[in-house]
C-alpha cells in the first residue's frame, strides 16, 4: 500500500481565534486532531502554530492567563510545534472619522498589534520547503501578506500549496488561482471532534481547561 504524501500544517493562531474560534465553546483546540480531520488525504507530520503571548487589557484583564493556558496544553501534542512572536499594545491617538475640523479631531485609543506571526510563518514555510520535508504544505490563514511566500513555495519549489480559510463569510481571495486548493469553510463538526481533553498531562503535571473557555 503506498503511503500519504507529507503535510506540513501552518496556522496563523490570531487569524483562527479571531475568524473561526473566538465566542464559540471550541477554543480548547487540540490542534493535531484539527489538521487530521481537514485533511485525512496526508500524513500530517508537523504542525507549526504561529503566535504571540497576549497582555493584560482593560477590557480582557485575564485574558493572557486563559492563553497561557492553552499553550501550556500544546506542550502535550508532540507533533505540534508554537512559534512566538511579539504582542504589542500602546496609547496612540487617531482622527475621528467624523471630524469636519483641519486637522480633525483626534482621540486616544489603545493600538494592539501581534508583531512577528506572519514572517515567521513565511520563513518556516520556505526553509520547511527547501529541506523537503513535506510534498505539500497547508497555511490555515487569510493573510494576503502571504500571498508571495505560497507563490514561492507553489511555482519555484514544485510543492502542492493549500489555503484553509478562517473567515465565517465566504469571499474572494487573492490566493483563488495561485494554489491547488483553497478550503473556504471549516464544519464545525471539526472543531467540536477536535478538543483536548479538560486536563491535560504536561511533563507529568495537570493543565487544566479554564472555566471560561
Amino acid at each position: 500500500m503506498a503511503s500519504l504524501p507529507r503535510a506540513i500544517v501552518y496556522i496563523d493562531g490570531f487569524n483562527l481565534y479571531y475568524g473561526l474560534l473566538r465566542g464559540t465553546p471550541y477554543r480548547w483546540l487540540d490542534l493535531s486532531a484539527f489538521a487530521r480531520a481537514l485533511l485525512p488525504a496526508y500524513d500530517i507530520v508537523l504542525v507549526r502554530y504561529f503566535t504571540a503571548r497576549l497582555k493584560p487589557l482593560p477590557w480582557d484583564a485575564t485574558g493572557h492567563y486563559r492563553q497561557g493556558a492553552y499553550l501550556e496544553a500544546l506542550k502535550s501534542l508532540p507533533d505540534v510545534s508554537v512559534h512566538l512572536g511579539e504582542f504589542r499594545s500602546n496609547v496612540v491617538r487617531r482622527p475621528l472619522a467624523d471630524s469636519t475640523r483641519i486637522p480633525p479631531d483626534t482621540v486616544a485609543v489603545i493600538d494592539t498589534k501581534e508583531k512577528g506571526s506572519d514572517v515567521n510563518l513565511a520563513s518556516h514555510l520556505l526553509l520547511d520547503g527547501f529541506r523537503n520535508r513535506y510534498d505539500a504544505a497547508v497555511v490555515v490563514s487569510n493573510d494576503s501578506d502571504l500571498l508571495e511566500p505560497v507563490r514561492m513555495v507553489r511555482e519555484e519549489l514544485g510543492k502542492r500549496m493549500h489555503i484553509v480559510f478562517t473567515r465565517r463569510k465566504r469571499r474572494g481571495s487573492v490566493f483563488e488561482g495561485r494554489v491547488d486548493d483553497i478550503m473556504r469553510h471549516v464544519n464545525t463538526s471539526v472543531l467540536q471532534r477536535s478538543q483536548l481533553p479538560v486536563t491535560v498531562q504536561v511533563q507529568g503535571r495537570p493543565v487544566r481547561k479554564p472555566r471560561e473557555w
